[in-house]
C-alpha cells in the first residue's frame, strides 16, 4: 500500500496538464492506432488472407485487453496515470512499427498483440484521468472532447492510411504510422510531470470483488449496451474494407468511406452535450443504436462510393455516440475509488467482443458472403439495446 509519506509532490494545479494537451495525445496516439487497424486488414488482403484470417487477426488485438483490462484500471486506481500512458505509448508504437521491419502475414498477427498489449495499457490510464479532471457537468465535458478528439482521429487514421497505401505502398506506412505514434509518446513524455503521480484519494471498501460491479443494475445495463457497441465498431471496421474490396473500391476511397463515419462521428458528438440536455444519457444511447442498426441493414445493397459513404455518415451519427456515452455512464455508476477498475472492466468486456465477434463472423463471411454479416451485426444490435432498455424500466 502507497504510503501518503512516500509518494510524490502533488503537482500545483496551475501546472497540472490540461485537456487540450492531452486531447494532442489522444490524436496523434489514436490516429496511427485506427490506421494501423485498417492497414492491417488491406495488407492481409494483398498476403491472400482469407475472410477468416481477417477476423482472426482482428481478433488478437483484443487477446491482451481482454486478459489485461481489469488489472490496468487497478494500476490506473493506485498509482495513477503517468507510467501506464507512457508504457503504454511505446509498446503500441513498437507494435505498430513491427509489420515494417517484418512485412508478412505471421508477423501481422504478432503487431496485433503487441499493440492491443500497449493501448491497452495507456487507455484504461487514459480515461480515468480524464474523469478525474473534473466534477459534473466539468467532466461531462472534458469526456465529451475526449470523444471528439478520438473522431478526429478515427477520420484521420484511416484516411492517411488509405492514400499512404495508393503512394507509398503498405509496408512504408507502417513506418509512417509508428511515427505518428512515436511522436504521441514524445509529446506526452515532455509533458510527464503535468500527469498526477498518484489520484486524489477517495474512499473505498476494505474488500471488493469483480462480481459486486455486476451486481449493479445500471452497471450491468451499461456494460451491455458498451458490449453491443463494440460489437458495431468490430464488424465496421473488418467488413467495410472488405466489402469495398470486393466490389473494386480503392484503398483511398475505402479510408474516405471510412473516414466519413469518423467525420460523423465528430458532428454527433460535437451535438452530444445538447441531446444529453434534452433527452438524457441512456435515452440518447438508446435512438443512437437503434439508427445504427438501420444502417448495417442498407450497406450491402450499394456499391456507389458515395453512396456508400453517406449511409457510413449516417451510422456514424449513430455509432460515433456509443463509446463516449457508455464511458460516462461507466464512469458515474462507478463505486468510490474504483473508477479506473469499473473503466477496464468495461473495456475488458468490450474486448471479448474484440476476440469472439471478428472469429465468429469472419467464418460466417466466409461460409456465405459478406451481405449476411451486416444483417446479423444489425440484428445483434437492436436486440442487445432493446434488451437494456427494458431492463431499465
Amino acid at each position: 500500500m502507497t504510503d501518503e509519506s512516500t509518494a510524490a509532490p502533488a503537482v500545483p494545479a496551475a501546472r497540472l496538464i490540461t485537456i487540450f494537451q492531452l486531447m494532442a495525445v489522444v490524436l496523434l496516439w489514436n490516429s496511427a492506432y485506427k490506421g494501423a487497424r485498417v492497414l492491417n486488414t488491406l495488407y492481409a488482403l494483398e498476403l491472400n488472407a482469407t475472410p477468416l484470417h481477417i477476423g482472426m487477426l482482428l481478433s488478437t488485438y483484443g487477446v491482451f485487453p481482454l486478459l489485461l483490462a481489469v488489472y490496468a484500471g487497478r494500476i490506473a486506481d493506485r498509482y495513477g496515470a503517468r507510467i501506464p500512458m507512457l508504457s503504454g505509448l511505446v509498446v503500441c508504437t513498437l507494435g505498430v512499427m513491427l509489420p515494417w521491419f517484418a512485412p508478412s502475414l505471421s508477423w501481422l498477427f504478432v503487431a496485433a498483440a503487441v499493440t492491443g498489449f500497449g493501448f491497452i495499457l495507456g487507455q484504461v490510464a487514459l480515461q480515468s484521468l480524464v474523469g478525474s479532471m473534473g466534477e459534473g457537468e466539468d467532466r461531462t465535458k472534458n469526456f465529451n472532447f475526449y470523444a471528439l478528439g478520438i473522431a478526429v482521429a478515427d477520420f484521420v487514421g484511416p484516411v492517411f492510411a488509405g492514400f499512404s497505401i495508393d503512394h507509398a505502398g503498405h509496408v512504408i506506412t507502417y513506418l509512417f504510422l509508428g511515427l505518428l505514434s512515436l511522436s504521441a509518446a514524445v509529446t506526452l513524455a515532455v509533458m510527464a510531470k503535468r500527469v498526477p503521480r498518484h489520484r486524489r484519494p477517495e474512499p473505498r471498501p476494505a474488500e471488493h470483488r469483480m462480481s459486486d460491479l455486476f451486481g449493479d443494475a445500471d452497471m450491468r445495463r451499461v456494460l451491455i449496451a458498451s458490449a453491443v457497441v463494440m460489437t458495431g465498431i468490430d464488424l465496421f471496421q473488418l467488413y467495410l474494407p472488405l466489402y469495398g474490396h470486393q466490389i473494386g473500391l480503392s484503398a483511398s476511397a475505402i479510408g474516405m468511406i471510412m473516414g466519413s463515419a469518423a467525420a460523423a462521428a465528430f458532428v454527433s458528438r460535437a451535438l452530444l452535450p445538447l441531446m444529453v440536455g434534452r433527452c438524457g444519457e441512456e435515452k440518447t444511447l438508446l435512438y443512437a443504436l437503434f439508427l445504427t442498426a438501420a444502417m448495417f441493414v442498407l450497406v450491402p445493397f450499394f456499391t456507389s462510393a458515395i453512396v456508400l459513404g453517406a449511409i457510413c455518415f449516417t451510422l456514424g451519427l449513430g455509432m460515433g455516440l456509443g463509446q463516449p456515452l457508455t464511458v460516462m455512464l461507466c464512469y458515474n455508476y462507478s463505486p468510490a475509488g474504483r473508477s479506473g477498475e469499473s473503466l477496464g472492466l468495461r473495456i475488458a468486456i468490450n474486448n471479448s467482443m474484440h476476440v469472439i465477434v471478428p472469429t465468429l463472423f469472419g467464418g460466417v463471411g466466409a461460409a456465405f458472403g459478406i451481405g449476411p454479416v451486416f444483417w446479423i451485426n444489425a440484428g445483434v444490435i437492436a436486440a442487445g439495446n432493446w434488451y437494456a432498455r427494458k431492463r431499465s424500466a
